[in-house]
């Protein structure tokens, strides 16, 4: 039954082309440059035919090109769902399958906004404003042409219909889950790459809105047209950025480890150099996402981490009076290593974690500016930057409660 789900998660559209040869005979990447080659095989050759301007020849080819550009950024929606590993939690599970459900409606409601789209388009570009007609296809208006010209307007409009529909149901997925997810317990979740995949879904979008901007110079003519364009830009890009800030916001740890790691203060780090293990404790900080730790630019374990950057990173909360009340959770995968040149692309991630490290360990970094000769010789050889900031991104997760081993999937 759930393979049969699968199947069926597609657009209206990869149902209607995965139906005729030789589209149907090739993977949904492939077979939309080979529709991108057809249309403008067969636009150019209808505009040779009827002699039409350079110009016109280059504003079917710019739609076109739009058109495929939108097609590979929404059709990636299916493919990254159909993956889509259900999260550890029932309420997040039937959110998601609902969204899943809606976004792939059976009845394909996704093509109704373009309809609408195309029904107010057409008759304004026929009687409102035919000028634009003259504009792309010159004064005569060959019923050949007129039906291309159509069957790329309706493209164009399915394709706008799909970023409205899909910008604003990852709204409000994004929303909801948001909320469900302050109601957790214990071990529930939503993985951590699920997460970030429907993140990437929601950067999607915002090209998706962007690309619309090269429908300008096809339009350029007509005001009203080209406000509209730009209303659907800010309307996709703003929904699609606020979709993916919601996201990024949802917790990927489950509350049990998720106060492990938030309210302890250190941790072990393990790394292995040519088959030597090494292992350090270290102080961290945790800002709901990501788990930050700094170093000397010294350390050995920073010489390790640059040529090897698998780590295994150990939280543990210890009750020696009873064995059952202890806690620990090992991270294993590897480390991102803050360099001069992730300042100008992650400063502001780094400037919360120095901010966190301020908060958490006030005394600990006061000594930076107050007692810097009372710390260890390695930590005062850094003039420029006073520590190397190091991100831990887990590949696998194992969480001890009591005497018991749970693997958490990530």
């Amino acid at each position: 039954m759930d393979n049969i789900k699968r199947k069926e998660m597609k657009w209206i559209y990869e149902d209607i082309v995965g139906k005729i040869p030789p589209f149907s005979l090739l993977s949904y990447q492939y077979s939309i440059l080979l529709q991108l080659f057809f249309l403008l095989v067969l636009g150019l050759t209808l505009g040779f035919i009827f002699d039409l301007k350079i110009m016109s020849l280059l504003y079917g080819s710019l739609g076109i090109m739009v058109a495929v550009m939108w097609s590979m950024l929404i059709l990636q929606l299916g493919p990254t769902l159909r993956q889509f590993r259900a999260p550890l939690s029932k309420y997040e599970n039937e959110l998601l399958e609902k969204y899943k459900e809606i976004l792939f409606h059976k009845n394909h409601y996704e093509a109704l906004p373009g309809l609408v789209i195309f029904i107010l388009f057409m008759p304004y570009i026929f009687y409102y404003n035919p000028g634009l007609l003259d504009y792309w296809i010159g004064k005569t208006h060959n019923p050949v042409l007129l039906v291309f010209m159509s069957l790329l307007i309706w493209d164009i409009c399915y394709r706008m219909g799909l970023g409205i529909w899909t910008s604003v149901l990852a709204l409000w997925r994004s929303i909801n889950l948001g909320k469900i997810a302050k109601n957790r317990i214990e071990l529930e979740h939503t993985p951590y790459t699920e997460l970030r995949a429907l993140r990437k879904l929601d950067i999607n979008n915002v090209f998706f809105g962007l690309i619309s901007l090269l429908l300008i110079p096809i339009l350029q003519i007509d005001r009203v047209l080209v406000s509209v364009i730009f209303v659907f830009v800010f309307f996709i890009t703003f929904t699609s950025i606020i979709s993916a800030h919601l996201i990024s916001k949802v917790p990927w740890l489950p509350p049990d480890i998720y106060n492990l790691v938030k309210e302890s203060s250190f941790a072990y780090i393990g790394t292995s150099n040519h088959g030597m293990p090494h292992i350090t404790p270290v102080v961290y900080v945790f800002d709901g996402q990501n788990i930050f730790f700094n170093t000397s630019k010294e350390a050995k374990k920073l010489k390790i981490m640059r040529e090897n950057n698998k780590i295994a990173f150990l939280i543990d909360k210890r009750d020696m009076s009873n064995i059952y009340e202890n806690k620990a959770v090992l991270f294993t995968g590897k480390v991102q290593v803050f360099g001069l040149l992730d300042i100008p692309l992650r400063f502001i991630q780094m400037l919360r974690a120095r901010k966190l490290f301020q908060e958490k360990y006030p005394e600990y970094t006061q000594k930076y500016s107050t007692s810097k000769s009372e710390l260890p010789k390695a930590w005062q050889l850094t003039p420029i930057i006073a520590r190397i900031l190091i991100q831990v991104k887990p590949y696998k997760i194992i969480y001890w409660r009591g005497a018991k081993q749970i693997t958490v999937p990530v």
